[in-house]
């Protein structure tokens, strides 16, 4: 019923998304979300800019990839295709230098690892771009890397700071121990893994998927739920800086219907008692006509935001209209239902 609603209320880029039909790509393009998104890459694409990756505003890379994900770009649009070839080329270049492996750690190291790899790469799949050699080779290292801390069932990742040099006081408590970044490589799961993994997850074999739903079920412990939201520090001598923060893990209380469409692609999370609770506390607002309408905070779009903590949540879709709420719930809704077993 959702599906067929939507079809008839929603405009070009939610019809394209339910349909694939190719016939609603030339209005997708003229859509004014996608036109302001697809300018912002076409601009760095011009420019083969690959610098403000990670961060809250628009031009920031995770953003705008970020954006066109959520709008329904992909590599079958050839107007985004021919402007995402110069990301791909990098990633190509970049896995291919290994010069960095032998440099010693450094913010410039762990930022080569973590804004160079996982968080370049991780809205590629939900793009279309599942099988680019590059793409699985960062979707398979960091599945190996963060497997390999999350099946311990270890919580304990701060180290005593008082000594360390340079660390504000506000921060001393919340350093991470480096032994889990000592090569650069950074072993804590973070958002933007979850979301790279979301999008590869049906296209890896058995042994992979396994090793993504241990990864998942470490935000069920309890443990998980003591560990301060959020945010951690990394600490690494010499340099500009002595520690800087970073998003560490997904929230599990915040950003609720982008949250749950990230982790409806896991087994372990729609099997978790968070998640049943999310899903009938979503399903506490749906309609006598069986369309939903959350309340306007759920649904989030304002500039210089975060697109991985539902910042930008419309797909398109006119404010003003009297069916924005309703176009908006509906469709996420049901995105996140479709996951479901």
């Amino acid at each position: 019923m959702c599906e067929k609603w939507l079809m008839e209320n929603a405009g070009a880029p939610i019809k394209y998304i339910l349909s694939t039909d190719k016939k609603y790509i030339p209005d997708v393009l003229e859509n004014f979300e996608v036109k302001y998104w697809l300018a912002k890459l076409k601009n760095r694409a011009d420019s083969k800019d690959l610098s403000s990756i990670h961060g809250s505003h628009d031009y920031r890379y995770e953003n705008i990839l970020g954006k066109c994900a959520t709008l329904g770009l992909s590599k079958d649009i050839p107007e985004f295709d021919e402007n995402i070839k110069f990301v791909l080329d990098f990633l190509h270049g970049h896995i291919e230098n290994k010069d960095v492996e032998q440099e010693p750690l450094s913010f410039g190291k762990i930022y080569a690892y973590r804004d160079y790899e996982t968080i370049m790469a991780c809205f590629l799949p939900m793009l279309g771009y599942h099988d680019d050699l590059a793409v699985k080779y960062i979707t398979e290292k960091r599945i190996n890397i963060a497997y390999d801390f999350t099946h311990q069932k270890r919580y304990d990742i701060y180290i005593d700071s008082a000594n360390l040099k340079g660390v504000k006081r506000e921060w001393k408590s919340h350093i991470i121990n480096p032994e889990l970044y000592a090569d650069g490589n950074i072993a804590l799961p973070s958002a933007h893994d979850y979301i790279l993994f979301a999008g590869m997850y049906k296209y890896l074999g058995k042994d992979f998927q396994e090793k993504i739903e241990n990864i998942v079920e470490w935000l069920y412990c309890e443990e998980y739920s003591r560990l301060p939201p959020r945010y951690g520090y990394f600490y690494a001598e010499g340099g500009s800086y002595n520690a800087k923060a970073v998003l560490m893990t997904l929230s599990l209380m915040n950003y609720a219907v982008y949250l749950l469409y990230i982790l409806s692609h896991f087994k372990t999370s729609q099997k978790s008692d968070w998640f049943s609770m999310a899903m009938a506390y979503l399903d506490g607002f749906k309609t006598p006509d069986g369309t939903y309408n959350f309340p306007s905070d759920m649904l989030t779009e304002k500039p210089d935001n975060y697109v991985i903590n539902g910042g930008y949540m419309n797909v398109g879709e006119n404010k003003r209209s009297k069916k924005y709420r309703e176009i908006l719930s509906t469709y996420w809704m049901y995105r996140i239902s479709q996951n479901l077993i």
